[in-house]
Formats: C-alpha cells, sequence, structure tokens
C-alpha cells in the first residue's frame, strides 16, 4: 500500500478507511451523513413509508383493499381425522414463519416493499440498511460505512385480538472494528390505528424499540414486540367487530465520536393486520388478529389419500372454473367466478336463508327429475358454493350444479367449513378455489 505524507502524520493514497490509525480518524470532521434503509431486493418498492397519509379510511374501504391484494398464499394442514363414520377435517396447526432462515429463503417476496404473507398468520420482511458518514481527514476525504440487516417475522393468532412481531439483526459490517462499537441503531416497531383508534396498543412486558451498538446487535440480535386491540362494540356496520392498523420499522443510525455525525431516521413501507371478533368460527377462538392483505385460497388436495374422500366435489369445481361451457344449466358464453387468477368468492353468512341451495337445487331436479337423489345416494352440488354471495340465488346463471355421491359431497362441505374458520373467513371476505389434485 502506498502512503503519503499529511500535516501530523500519513494516510494510504487509497484514503481506505480500513487502514486509517483510529487516532487520526478521530480526528476527522463529518461533512455528510446519509441513512438508507430499503426492502432487501427492492421488489415493488415505493415511496410510501412508514404512516399512509390522506384521511383516515372506512370499514368499507379497508376490506376493499384486502379483497384488492395481489399476493396469494394456499395454507397447508396435516391430515384429517379420518374416522369410519365420516370424513372429519385436520385439526388446526399454525404454519408460522420460525425463524429467520425460512424468510430468507423467499428473500425473493420477503425483501419486496409488502413483505412476505405466508399466510394469514404468517408474515416476514427483509429490510437492508447502510449508515454512510462523508469523513474529511486533514485534507483526504473518504466514506465510512456500515451495513446491516434488518428481518421482521409477524405472528397472528386465532385466539387473541393480538400480534407479535420479532426483529432480528445481522449481516453487520464495517470499515473497522471501532466502527462497529460507534455507530448506533435503534429500532422501533411503529403501528397506527386505521379503524377504531384502539387497534395498536402496546403490551408493557414487550418491546416496541431497541437501541444499542452495531457491536451489541451482534451479540444480542433480536427483540420481541407485541400489539393487542380491544374490541369495538358490536353494531350493524361492524358485525364482525373489525379493527385495522398499519405497522411498520423505523430505523435510526448515529455514530459517536466523529465531529459532526448527525442521526438519521428512515421508515419501512408500512403492512396491515386485521383484528375480528365474532362468534361463528367454530373450531378456533372467538377472537382473532390476522395478517389481511393477501389472497386466500381454499385447496382441496384430492391426490393425497386423506383428502381422497371429495374427489367428485373438486372434479366439479375444476370442470365449473376451467369449462364453464360444459356445466349445468347449460349457458351459452357462460363464466364462473373462484378460480384463483379470476374473480373471486365472497363468504355469504350473515341474512343467508338458504336461497343458493333452493335455486341450485332447482337446477338439479329440472336436470335429473325429481329423484335425482336416488333415496340419498346422491345430493345436488353446487358450485359457487351455498355459503357464498356468488351461488346460484344472484340470478345471471353463473353457477353449476353436479349430481355426486353423499358423503363425497359432505366431506366437501366439512372441509369448507372447516377452512373458513381456520383461515379466518368471515362474512363479505373474499377468497380463491384451487381444485388441482
Amino acid at each position: 500500500m502506498t502512503w503519503v505524507m499529511v500535516a501530523g502524520g500519513v494516510l494510504p493514497a487509497s484514503a481506505d478507511p480500513d487502514a486509517i490509525p483510529p487516532d487520526l480518524l478521530a480526528e476527522g470532521t463529518v461533512v455528510s451523513s446519509e441513512l438508507r434503509f430499503f426492502p432487501a431486493d427492492e421488489v415493488g418498492a415505493t415511496v410510501d413509508t412508514g404512516a399512509r397519509g390522506g384521511p383516515r379510511p372506512t370499514l368499507e374501504q379497508l376490506r376493499q383493499r384486502d379483497r384488492d391484494a395481489t399476493a396469494t398464499y394456499r395454507s397447508d394442514y396435516g391430515p384429517p381425522q379420518v374416522t369410519a363414520q365420516a370424513w372429519s377435517p385436520p385439526p388446526f396447526e399454525y404454519d408460522y414463519i420460525t425463524a429467520p432462515y425460512e424468510c430468507h429463503e423467499r428473500s425473493d417476496i420477503a425483501g419486496s416493499a409488502d413483505g412476505w404473507i405466508k399466510n394469514h398468520y404468517a408474515f416476514c420482511r427483509i429490510m437492508k440498511g447502510e449508515k454512510v458518514d462523508q469523513v474529511c481527514v486533514r485534507g483526504i476525504c473518504f466514506p465510512v460505512t456500515s451495513t446491516f440487516r434488518v428481518t421482521i417475522l409477524g405472528f397472528g393468532s386465532e385466539r387473541d385480538r393480538a400480534v407479535r412481531f420479532v426483529t432480528f439483526v445481522d449481516q453487520i459490517v464495517s470499515n473497522t472494528p471501532e466502527l462497529k462499537q460507534a455507530t448506533f441503531l435503534k429500532l422501533d416497531l411503529e403501528c397506527t390505528a386505521l379503524l377504531n383508534g384502539d387497534e395498536c396498543t402496546p403490551d408493557p412486558a414487550y418491546q416496541t424499540e431497541v437501541e444499542k451498538s452495531l457491536a451489541e446487535w451482534e451479540r444480542v440480535p433480536a427483540y420481541a414486540t407485541r400489539f393487542t386491540s380491544t374490541a369495538p362494540a358490536l353494531t350493524p356496520e361492524n358485525p364482525n367487530r373489525l379493527g385495522y392498523m398499519d405497522f411498520w420499522s423505523r430505523a435510526t443510525a448515529r455514530v459517536v465520536g466523529l465531529d459532526g455525525s448527525k442521526p438519521q431516521t428512515k421508515d419501512s413501507p408500512p403492512q396491515t393486520v386485521r383484528y375480528d371478533t365474532v362468534n361463528y368460527l367454530n373450531l378456533n377462538g372467538n377472537n382473532g388478529a390476522i395478517f389481511s392483505r393477501v389472497k386466500a385460497v381454499i385447496h382441496f388436495p384430492v391426490s393425497r389419500p386423506e383428502f381422497a374422500a371429495m374427489t367428485e366435489s373438486a372434479a366439479h369445481y375444476r370442470l365449473a372454473m376451467q369449462s364453464p361451457h360444459l356445466t349445468i344449466p347449460r349457458i351459452a358464453g357462460k363464466t364462473i367466478p373462484g378460480a384463483v387468477d379470476g374473480e373471486s368468492l365472497t363468504r355469504w353468512y350473515f341474512n343467508n336463508t338458504n336461497q343458493n341451495r333452493a335455486e341450485a337445487v332447482k337446477a338439479c331436479i329440472a336436470e335429473w327429475g325429481a329423484g335425482y337423489a336416488e333415496n340419498g345416494r346422491y345430493q345436488c352440488d353446487e358450485y359457487p358454493f351455498n355459503a357464498t354471495h356468488q351461488g346460484a340465488a344472484r340470478g345471471d346463471g353463473r353457477f353449476s350444479v353436479a349430481r355426486i355421491p353423499g358423503p363425497d359431497n359432505e366431506a366437501a362441505g366439512r372441509w369448507l367449513g372447516a377452512w373458513y374458520s381456520y383461515d379466518r373467513i368471515l362474512d363479505s371476505d373474499a377468497f380463491h378455489v384451487d381444485a388441482t389434485p
């Protein structure tokens, strides 16, 4: 390495701060400071960070944002409880992201502005940070830089109006070991209520912010945060007692001991949590907290032996979505909603008095006669489902009926009902159907 003489000492001609003696570096003056904090892959990144601007959205606007989500997930549940009497759904199990490595394996999505919503209960985001101070020492200027990675894991709940996060810091790189000691990083998980004003209450047993040197982050790289929500009053306008909050990460970095170094603060893009309190999800709790900005998909994995009990039902749904012109009733140019890449279905729970079912049975009788059931051997299967706003009673003919064995139809109905509960699909929530084997 070539060195040059300066007043009071020597500096490398390359102005490489890694090679500058710490006592000379301490004499430097910072002429500019910058912090960059951005989605790791900058995929789909926008200028929107931190709290969203504008007036507070209405409940319907928030629900429409959820319906307009473009990200998709398909829950993976274990084997069902098959009995000799009838098919029973699998038990509910959280499919959390339990460690940062799983998030890092999906960095193509987790490194985007929206992060990765694995399912309604599991979220992660990867952010990259870079703190740069432009330092001048005795007439030679150079950048003094530290970089780091922040991974945020989110955990929803099907029991409580509470959401938990764990924030991790790793991949810390600085020009010098001394710089790791001198650079302090504060991480703060922020939130804001969107609907009722009581949707992001910090749990005092957890931390919302932590500040320490990068060297200390290397030694203790994580902390946990928990937010809760109080259920609003039950009203006709909000029968699901919904609440919404946005959350985001805030990074503040500063370097002590460098004359003129200024703290810098940057926010991540926001993401959303939805809370609910209902009494009709009978296979899990009355309270819940989910990551709602994602398209929910129910899968009928009939190639798995334990789901083979609903093979004919799944074949009917697949035919209806892929070849609606072959379905009954026969209507030229008919399209049927529900496919993952098409128009969604929406659950219909409130004020559903089986209007869809009555119209579907009429179609079955018209096609196969009043004795189509053959004393209970067969049932009239309908798609879209009875418990959706897109069913047969809508009056536009965009539905299909099929005569299938009763046990098959009943197994599919039990699975749909269980999935509604497990994934917290509420009245008017949108979802899609995947009937591929």
